[in-house]
């Protein structure tokens, strides 16, 4: 039976000049990350991603003795990300984590992303999240990272990192019932969300949205 290869060898072969082992690993990883850019700038991803996988080599270094190769790789799309908002808005003192994604991009896309009202009304809801709030949702549910790599990430406790993904989940069935109007009708649950997350992210493999697409 064969083994497949764990992310750190692909990385540490990649790093030594295969290049066949960096296709490897971009392949692996590619969807995920192109739905982490994808959800928070959907008509400026595509060279952010590129950025994302290139900085990957350039800063190898610092991978070095971390145990996880996901926290190392949205480590570094996180810092691509917040580089992306603060070169657009230099003109203003913001942190782009406490505002929204909704604020910092302004491009709407969910009918596009999103088949389903319900599907465009929770993206919606989720871009109107503060951005760390909407991150550590995607992570959690759709990047597949554990509530422990994103406290790695982080660097906060765990406990906290948990505390903070059920505070999220719960605006974001307040910004879902908001925008359906229906202010007073049961909160999302768990799995409510998850099962509405999943029917999104099946779709986001498939998206292509032009680069500066008008919103």
């Amino acid at each position: 039976m064969l083994v497949a290869d764990t992310d750190a060898d692909l990385f540490e072969r990649w790093a030594a000049g295969d290049a066949a082992a960096g296709e490897a690993l971009t392949r692996r990883y590619f969807i995920i990350v192109r739905a982490y850019f994808l959800t928070k700038v959907p008509f400026d991803y595509e060279d952010l991603v590129q950025d994302t996988f290139s900085r990957l080599l350039v800063r190898r270094e610092h991978f070095q003795g971390r145990s996880s190769f996901r926290v190392y790789l949205f480590g570094i799309a996180h810092m691509v990300l917040l580089e992306h908002f603060r070169a657009r808005r230099r003109n203003e003192r913001i942190d782009p984590m406490a505002s929204s994604a909704a604020d910092l991009g302004g491009a709407r896309a969910s009918s596009i992303i999103a088949e389903r009202e319900h599907q465009r009304l929770l993206f919606d809801a989720l871009r109107g999240l503060v951005l760390h709030e909407q991150e550590l949702l995607e992570l959690y549910y759709w990047q597949g990272l554990t509530a422990g790599e994103i406290a790695a990430l982080h660097e906060a406790p765990e406990p906290t990192i948990r505390s903070r993904i059920r505070a999220a989940l719960k605006r974001l069935g307040t910004g879902y019932r908001e925008l359906r109007g229906q202010v007073h009708e049961r909160e999302l649950n768990d799995d409510d969300f998850e099962g509405w997350m999943k029917e999104v992210q099946a779709g986001l493999g498939n998206i292509r949205l032009e680069p500066s697409a008008p919103a």
